[in-house]
Parts: structure tokens; sequence; C-alpha cells
């Protein structure tokens, strides 16, 4: 972590600073804000801002010391001596002081930061009001909300001499930008929106809480993405700046306040009953609770004052509120959203609630996906007393959770007790979900269906299974033969409905059908909130992740981004893991088409780390796939071939099976092992093909013809009219126009990428237009096209792609010539290169004098600069 903390957050402060400090006619400004806000920060920037553009600076400040000693906080600002307060010559002191400060400085104002103002003793307020008045210092002062500001700040803010800022937390926005500064690397969404709830953006707060959570160990580093896997802890210094709050509340605020700790939220009209007359009033005019007239309810103001307060709170204390506040909601309303609070009060203070609570309550606590606490009641209820119902409860929490061993065994045992249809349905979807997800096993998830089929026999309950089986063959990477399953369903009942959605949206999507797949996840979704919580069943937020799949499948980027990102926010408030792991790997899916790769690579190391903090293997190793391709089209192979190798040490996971060996291949190629890529590439479309993945079968084509030259366009213009996929149309255009080298069409495909948002191959089309137009002597439309590829390139985030591979020369190299001359600039012998290439030796010889000729050089020594390139540069790149 760095030791400095940056300012964040504060370019209009400073910008005011700036502009007050140059006018000259102003005596200073004064920094108004509540304690942690980073009022000392922002004066410390403010001098130092000052000290850059010339003027002397100094600090002073106020504390309970020296504001007992007379000017002793301003000791250095003093001229003469034997002057002073109590009969000495105050006035005379002070314009020596002036006199001696124009002479040190040479006549420059000094920038005078006078921290805690409100603490400095009268004396030492009188010089600098004196001071400022003279135009020898320009005052910066700092006070803080709820404290007296001096009257020398009021009546220079009153004349309107001294500018006044009222500084405020930092916004969510702000948050985000600070936490990957000091931590030296990008944070994970739910992690920085956990900052943001616990912290309101304090600056002081969020310092301390890092600290602490990095000292707990609750803040770990994944992928290179930290992730907080852990409830915040409080710490000492937290505890102190809280009590500074709280430490001077009477016994009866302190009481309210603990209350709220335990127990928030509670009832306004309880409090105001219960609290003695005044102390409600008393902490909402001090900041420390707030009141939600519209619900009625009572919270304290900032939430880590809970944290801080629970931590601190005596055992026996804490467990005297519980149990009382239990009693009273049992006495009051025992029924609907209470019995969940009342049975985690008892939870909590060690008691053993009546099983049959615990289970109402575990439901409860399902409907608003807070997995933890179902399994917390779940696990409280005696075996003998768990019947299929809770059996079922727990078994889900345990899969979403990352359990999955503990969660099979649960399942398994619950298909054993008696219980209705429906129950027995939801027991086997589960099942064959933990199977599926978890474990790795389609296998055995489709033979869990098809012994449920034997119990669940009723008609849409039985359709269920049906969908459930086509669900498992999508994510198994069979989207062919779930297509076919689901073809022969008839079942129109609500959830089935929505269950066949999940399954169908993406099956439909990676075979080409990418406009009915975004309306059946879009109509899925509505579906599924007018359905309602119900058990096994997956989030809401998972239409979302299909149709933002979908959209990435129809070229439709910017769509699917925006929809992603809003996506992404409602999975990290509710902190569902697929989910979130999944709207991580989407992001840096579509990343990595719009060409934005070192973006991508955040995506996906954020949603390899969350998939291995869940324990969820298949969805890992999908993300360490896009990982790792996201380092080799940077040039990165060597981190390419660690983030390979840590991919394959875990269970294969047949979603986008054949869209993984994108990975494997521009690995190869950025390894510099071409022949080895091709041959990656076919075998994977080949697979692709094989089980109906049309749109993963182009991008393995397509990047077959940018990384070789190798002509797929034949098959590119079949998948083109397979699929109603404009992407997969501008990616058969480009091959065409590749394979027909016209300038014209690779001009126009071009164009026809850009406007899909896939910026980094729109820039490549547009080089192997400039290439084009170059050959045929039209040089004004090979400049116009190598400037339009260069500025396409430029918000690449340093993509290392073959195409993008620009000689400066009239006559270009062959496709050969260029894999050579790549290798030979990296130091590679002839026979080396001829063993990598599978060519005679005399065969790299002719070739490399033919590039000599070319590019007007005699030796390897001059490919380089001729190029344009350094050998380093030249390492991470190839060309088409």
């Amino acid at each position: 972590m760095v030791r400095r903390w940056p300012i964040v957050g504060r370019g209009p402060d400073l910008a005011a600073f700036e502009r007050v400090l140059s006018s000259g006619r102003d005596a200073g400004l004064v920094i108004h804000g509540r304690i942690g806000v980073g009022k000392t920060r922002l004066a410390e920037e403010c001098a130092r801002l000052a000290a850059a553009a010339g003027h002397p600076a100094e600090r002073v400040a106020g504390s309970r010391s020296t504001a007992l000693v007379p000017l002793g906080a301003v000791a250095g600002l003093l001229g003469g001596s034997g002057s002073g307060p109590g009969g000495m010559d105050t006035a005379a002191l002070f314009e020596r002081s002036r006199q001696a400060l124009h002479q040190r400085y040479g006549g420059r104002r000094l920038v005078t930061v006078a921290d805690d103002v409100s603490l400095l003793d009268s004396a030492s307020l009188a010089l600098l009001g004196y001071l400022a008045a003279q135009g020898t210092i320009f005052l910066v002062a700092t006070a803080r909300s709820g404290e007296q500001v001096p009257d020398l700040v009021t009546d220079l803010w009153r004349e309107g001499r001294l500018e006044r800022i009222d500084l405020e937390d930092l916004s969510r926005s702000d948050l985000d930008t600070l936490l990957p500064v000091v931590l030296g690397g990008p944070v994970e969404a739910a992690t920085r929106r956990e900052f943001w709830q616990v912290t309101r953006g304090n600056p002081l707060y969020v310092r301390e809480l890092v600290l602490g959570c990095l000292a707990s160990g609750v803040l770990v580093e994944r992928s290179g993405v930290w992730h907080l896997e852990g409830p915040v802890p409080s710490t000492a210094r937290l505890s102190d700046l809280v009590e500074q709050r709280i430490g001077g509340l009477s016994a009866a605020a302190r009481s309210v306040v603990e209350l709220l700790a335990v127990c928030e939220p509670l009832e306004l009209g309880y409090l105001e009953t219960a609290a003695p007359a005044g102390v409600l009033e008393s902490l909402e005019r001090a900041g420390l609770v707030t009141i939600a007239v519209a619900e009625a309810e009572v919270r304290l103001a900032h939430p880590l004052h809970g944290t801080v307060v629970r931590a601190g709170m005596p055992g026996s204390r804490a467990r005297a509120i519980l149990l009382t506040q239990a009693s009273r909601l049992e006495a009051t309303s025992p029924a609907g959203p209470a019995a969940l609070r009342i049975a985690m009060w008892r939870l909590d203070a060690g008691g053993r609630p009546d099983p049959a609570v615990l289970v109402r309550s575990a439901h409860l606590a399902r409907y608003a996906h807070d997995f933890r606490t179902v399994r917390r009641l779940t696990e409280a209820v005696p075996g003998a007393d768990l019947d299929a119902a809770g059996a079922l409860l727990l078994g889900e929490a345990l899969y979403e959770l990352g359990d999955f061993a503990a969660a099979e065994q649960v399942l398994a045992r619950g298909q054993q007790l008696p219980s209705s249809e429906p129950v027995a349905l939801r027991l086997a979807v589960t099942r064959a979900k933990n199977a599926q997800w978890g474990l790795c096993r389609p296998e055995t998830a489709l033979a869990i269906n098809t012994a449920a089929r034997a119990v669940v026999t009723s008609g849409p309950l039985a359709e269920e299974l049906v969908a459930d089986e086509a669900s498992v063959l999508t994510f198994s990477g069979h989207p062919d033969r779930a297509l076919a399953v689901l073809e022969r369903m008839d079942g129109t009942g609500q959830r089935t409905r929505v269950v066949r959605a999940i399954a169908a949206a993406p099956a439909l999507a990676v075979t080409g059908r990418t406009a009915e797949a975004v309306q059946t996840a879009r109509v899925g979704y509505a579906d599924h909130l007018a359905l309602g919580d119900e058990l096994a069943i997956a989030h809401p937020a998972m239409h979302l992740v299909n149709q933002a799949f979908a959209l990435t499948e129809a070229g439709r980027l910017a769509e699917a981004e925006q929809l992603a990102l809003e996506g992404a926010e409602i999975v990290a408030a509710r902190r569902v893991p697929i989910a979130q792991i999944f709207f991580a790997a989407n992001l840096g899916r579509i990343a990595t088409l719009q060409g934005r790769l070192a973006t991508a690579r955040r995506y996906y190391a954020e949603a390899a780390g969350l998939a291995q903090a869940h324990r969820f293997a298949g969805p890992r190793r999908l993300a360490l796939s896009g990982l790792a391709l996201a380092h080799a089209m940077l040039g990165e192979a060597d981190a390419a071939v660690r983030v390979l190798a840590e991919r394959d040490a875990g269970p294969t996971f047949g979603f986008r099976g054949p869209e993984q060996q994108l990975a494997d291949a521009w690995t190869a190629h950025a390894s510099g092992r071409p022949a080895q890529a091709a041959q990656l590439f076919r075998d994977a479309a080949a697979h692709a093909a094989s089980t109906g993945c049309r749109t993963a079968e182009a991008w393995l084509l397509h990047d077959l013809t940018r990384t070789s030259g190798e002509d797929t366009s034949a098959r590119l213009a079949e998948l083109s009219g397979e699929c109603d996929s404009p992407l997969v149309s501008a990616r058969a255009r480009h091959a065409a126009a590749v394979r027909a080298r016209n300038a014209k069409e690779l001009a126009g495909a071009a164009g026809d990428l850009e406007a899909l948002g896939a910026t980094l191959l729109a820039a490549e089309a547009a080089s192997g237009a400039a290439e084009a137009f170059s050959r045929v002597g039209d040089r004004r439309a090979a400049t116009a096209a190598l400037r339009r590829s260069s500025a396409l390139a430029a918000s690449c985030e340093a993509a290392a792609t073959p195409a993008l591979f620009h000689p400066a020369v009239p006559d270009p190299l062959s496709g050969r010539e260029r894999q050579i001359v790549m290798l030979a600039a990296k130091g590679m012998a002839s026979k080396d290169i001829a063993e990598r290439l599978f060519l005679s030796v005399r065969t790299v010889s002719n070739h490399l004098q033919h590039a000599y000729i070319k590019l007007g050089v005699s030796s390897r020594a001059g490919l380089a600069q001729a190029l344009g390139s350094s050998p380093m540069t030249l390492e991470q790149t190839t060309l088409a």
C-alpha cells in the first residue's frame, strides 16, 4: 500500500484555493468540515501547491496544550523579543513580526496553515489576523463542524476577505478511484461497495478500515484484484475516533446508541416512548442517528459507529439487549418479517429457538437471498427435526456459499425424506445444479435429473425437469442438444418459463440466434420478477447475465456493457456469487472485443478471484481462460502461460469450451509458435462446429485469419448466413476482403467493425486497407487508412495483435516474411526459425534477404529500427 495517500475528489476545492491565492486581495480561506473528512490533508495540499508556485509556506497548529501558552502556537512567526501579552507592547511585537517575515521571504506572501484554528489562543489568533490584514500572510485555516469558530475567522468571512470551503466526505466514484490507487491494484466491485456502505466516504474511516482489513487478513489479493472476504473489523484507532463522537453522551443517549448498534433498525414509535424525552432529538441533531419518517424507523447515522460500538460492548450487555428486544417483539408482532429478527436475536444471545421458528425464519432469509443467515438458522435445527423442506433450504444455502460437498450430502439426504412433489422437484434440481456448477460433474447432474422423473410426474413439475435437463446441456457445452430438448417442452407455467429462459437464452446466442436470445432473456427477467422469490431457482439477475451475453454475440457491445455494469451493481449489493462472477467475466469478454485489453485483463482477474473465493472451479476456468487471452493479446506471453497452467490444474468446464481455446491459441502465438497456434484455432473451430457453437466458430476462424493469414472466408460466409449476428457478418466481410486483398472492402469492413464498437478489429482491418492501397499505388488512400488505423489502435490499451503491425515502407512484407522477420528481430537463429516454422534453412535465408531489400537494411540489427518498433515490441507482435 502506498505510504502517502493521494488526494482524490478535491479538484474544485484546490482550484478555489489557487483562485483566491492568485487574486492578491483575499486574506485566505477556511476549510470547514466534520472530523475525518480530510481538512488537514487538503490544507497540506494547498501549502504544497503554493510552494510549487513560489510561495513560502509554514504551518501552525492549535492544540489543548498550546492554547495555554499565549503566542505559543505561532512562535515561529514572531519577530524580536521582550514583547508580548501581559502589559507588553503587543502592537510593536506584531509589527516587528510583520517586518521580519517581509524581510525573511523577500516581500512574498507567506501561506500559513493554521490547523484546528478553534484551539488557538486569543493572542495567536490576533497575530494571524493582523498579518493577514496586512497582506503578509495568506491564511489557510481548518475548523471542525460543531465547534465554535473564532471571531477572527467569522469576521474575515463576513467581510468577504476569507473564502469558506465546506468539505464533504468523498463521493462513491471518488472512493472507487481512491481504493485501487492506495492498494496498488484493482478492487472487486462488491468490495468497493462494502467500503462505501461502511465508511460513507469519510477519508479517515476509509484509511483506518483499509489498514484494519489488511492487518486482520480479510482484505486479500486474488489474481491481482483485491477482495474483502469477511466482516470488516473494528480497530483501536477506529474505536478512538468513534469515541470522540459519542464519548460525551449522557447515559440515556449512549444507551440508545448501544441499542441501535445491536438491533437496528428499530421502530420510531417504540424509541419515542422507551427513550427519555429529548434524547432522540439530541442524537439526531448531533448527527448520530437518522430517522426515516416514511418507514417510521431509526438507525445509526454512520454504519461504522455500530461496528465499533458492538465490538466494544460487554457480551452480557449485548445479550441482555437481544433477549429484551426478542421478548418485546414476540409480545407485539411475532409473525411476518419480525420472526426472522426474533430468531436471529435469540441465536445471537446463545438461545435455541423452536425448530419450526428457525425454518420459517430461514425461508424469510432465503427470499432476501441472505444465504449465510439461511445456513445459520437451518444448521441450528437438530438433525432429527430437519425435514425435506429444511434440507432444501440448507442444501441450497451450502451451494450458494460454495460448500458443494456438504450441499450434496444434505440434498441427497433430503431426497430420502418424505416430501411433497414440489419439494422433491426442488431438491432434485438443486442437487443437479450443485453437481454441475459446484462439483463440475454434468453427467451426474443429468443422472439426478433422470432419477427424479420417477418421483416427479405431474405435468408442470415434470416440464421443469425437462428445462433443467436443457440447462445442464447448455452449460456443459451442448447448446444444440439443449435446444432440441427445449423444443419438446409444452409447459407454459410461469416458473417453467423462467427456468426455460435461463437455459434457452445462452444456447440461442451461441448458435447464432442472437435476436431471439436477447428477447428470451428479457422476457425471462420480467417473468422472474413477476414470479417473485422462490426456492431452488437462480437469482433474477442471471437473466441479465444472459441478456448481456446475447447482446455481445449480436455485436451490440455498448448495450451489453451498460447492462452488465448495471447488473453487476445489483448483485454486488446482494452478494450473489455466481452472478458476480459472470458479470465480471462478461465485462472482460466485452472489453476484449472492444480492444480494451488491459480493462479486460482486470475484469477477468476479478472474475477469477471471485470464483476462487467462492470455490466455483468451473466458472474460474472460464475466467482464467479469458485472463490468459488478455495477457496473450497484450504480448504478455509468460503471464499467459502461467495463467493457463493454473487453469489446467482444475477440472474441465464445458460451457463455451471452444471459446476457451482462444486463450491457448493466442498464447502459442504470443510465445512465437505460429504453426501450433494455427492448429489450435482449427481444432477449436471444429469442436465449435460439432456442437453448434456458431458464434464461437466464427470468432476462432476469424482469429485464425488475423494471426496466420489463412483463408477462412468460405466458412465464415456460411456462418454469416446461418447467424443473425452483425458481428459474425463483419468478421466474414473482413476475412473475404483479406482473401481478395481488396482495399476498399477492407476499409468497408473496418467501418462495419468500428460501428459495432469492435475497435481493435476495426484498427486491424484499416491497417490491412492501408497495406492494400499502398500495394496498388494509391498513397493518399493508404495514408488515410493508416492514420485511421493508428487512431483506432490508440484506444486499444497497448494491444499487441498481428495486424496492428505497420511497416513504414511502401513495399510491404508478405505474411511469411513478417513471421520470419519478427523471429529474427528477437535474435532467433535461422536454423531455429526454420524448425519453428517447418521450413528449410535455405527458405528462411531467402525470405530474410527479400525482407532486407524491402526494408532497406543489410542485417538483422537493422530490422527493428526499419519496422518502427523495438525488438521488445516485436516480440509481442505478429502479422496476419
